[in-house]
């Protein structure tokens, strides 16, 4: 079984608590008329936006070249795994939209530790098929926080069409985040879906 495939596997699972908790889980310290509840959502349409487009940038410079070439510049001269940054992002706008505090934890709470083995995984495949190139890459390019110094690009990237093909099926999931969330806001109010527990 492939790297990619045993991630996929784990996060599938991972995915089921994620999905109990949003939606049958609420908080009770607000209204979902609040101010308070509208500013949580609002940060969360930001860090979704973030997310989507670290993940857009990165994909369009990766590509299908993933293994197959070292991509050293765009947001990977930032640092080397851009498109988990924006992932974690991601994961952060979307417990924030469905103002959903414990879900906000148990996403970070399995996606940092799951993710993280995955990159020191990925490192050593890496290193294994770049060897130097790579290890000198490693020296200059921090792993997850981005360093905007080192910032350098080619002038034009070549997109395969399945990339492309990945960049609006992403951009299609972080649509609906919101459009979800309403629609469960909706299903409890009219207790079409039941709120098993509110937690304080």
């Amino acid at each position: 079984m492939t790297l990619r495939k045993r991630r996929l596997r784990i996060l599938r699972l991972t995915f089921l608590p994620i999905v109990f908790v949003a939606v049958f889980v609420r908080p009770d310290r607000w209204s979902v008329f609040s101010a308070t509840a509208f500013h949580v959502e609002l940060w969360g349409y930001l860090f979704l936006l973030a997310g989507l487009m670290m993940r857009i940038w990165s994909i369009f410079y990766i590509g299908d070249r993933k293994s197959k070439k070292l991509v050293t510049d765009g947001p990977y001269s930032l640092c080397r795994n851009p498109l988990y940054v924006g992932t974690f992002l991601l994961s952060i706008g979307v417990g924030l939209c469905f103002e959903n505090p414990m879900m906000l934890l148990l996403l970070l709470f399995l996606f940092i530790p799951i993710h993280f083995w995955v990159v020191l995984a990925e490192e050593s495949h890496l290193e294994k098929l770049f060897g130097d190139a790579y290890r000198d890459y490693k020296k200059k390019t921090r792993r997850f926080w981005p360093s905007f110094k080192a910032y350098h690009s080619s002038e034009s990237v070549q997109v395969p069409v399945h990339a492309i093909r990945r960049i609006a099926l992403d951009t299609l999931g972080v649509l609906l985040v919101p459009q979800i969330e309403d629609l469960l806001e909706l299903l409890h109010r009219q207790n079409i879906i039941p709120v098993l527990w509110y937690f304080p």
